[in-house]
């Protein structure tokens, strides 16, 4: 087993053999630990994985997030052993935008020596997020969901990647919605208008690990 250094990446499949249907699990919820402590995914039945401080969770198509069931596989899956070079804390007055957190990610000057645009970068946002777009499955699934405090995870991919790993900012969101009695729900974050009190953290990726699906199934997906 190669050894989990912080910030590497661990990924089984692709990004594109998931979006060309191909939904065969090799990985379980129970041993995505041995290689990271955060990260994204989706299971085989679709609904999507964030592990969060060594927890895993389903996100189901509705958006309900539960504990993963230990048992079941993920056909696509990215995983870190998070440990943040830079820890961004703004003014509680201050908002971040999903734009502004991809400008962030890929400025020098903002983060000298983490940030540019050739590197893949970890991240973890907490704060209360307002007015989220939500992608579950494909785009026709777009769900709006509004202030829902809790953490987003995820990756900048650069764009020579994207193919293998996903949109140039690829995260997932878990909190509550609304006030302490809401519910739980998360999803595929493709945009937001504000993080209000922003706690970010960046890593940066030096290495990248990339583990391949086996069978006929995996060899019939068209992935060019």
């Amino acid at each position: 087993m190669v050894a989990s250094i912080p910030n590497d990446i661990f990924q089984f499949s692709t990004w594109t053999a998931v979006h060309e249907g191909f939904s065969i699990g090799q990985p379980r919820a129970a041993d995505l630990t041995s290689h990271g402590t955060d990260g994204i995914g989706v299971f085989e039945n679709g609904d999507l994985m964030i592990l969060l401080d060594s927890q895993a969770y389903a996100v189901s198509t509705a958006g309900h997030a539960t504990p993963a069931n230990s048992n079941d596989r993920v056909c696509f899956v990215m995983v870190t052993v998070f440990q943040p070079l830079r820890l961004i804390k703004l003014a509680q007055e201050d908002t971040m935008s999903f734009a502004g957190l991809r400008e962030l990610l890929a400025s020098t000057d903002a983060l000298p020596t983490v940030g540019g645009m050739n590197s893949m970068l970890p991240f973890k946002v907490k704060g209360t997020f307002t007015n989220v777009t939500l992608v579950q499955k494909d785009s026709s699934q777009n769900r709006q969901v509004e202030k829902v405090k809790g953490t987003l995870y995820g990756y900048k991919i650069p764009a020579w990647m994207e193919g293998i790993s996903g949109p140039g900012l690829h995260c997932h969101l878990m909190g509550v919605e609304g006030d302490e009695d809401g519910s739980t729900v998360g999803g595929r974050v493709e945009s937001f208008e504000a993080v209000a009190d922003p706690d970010i953290g960046v890593g940066k990726c030096g290495r990248f690990h990339l583990g391949f699906p086996q069978g006929e199934d995996w060899e019939s997906v068209t992935l060019s």
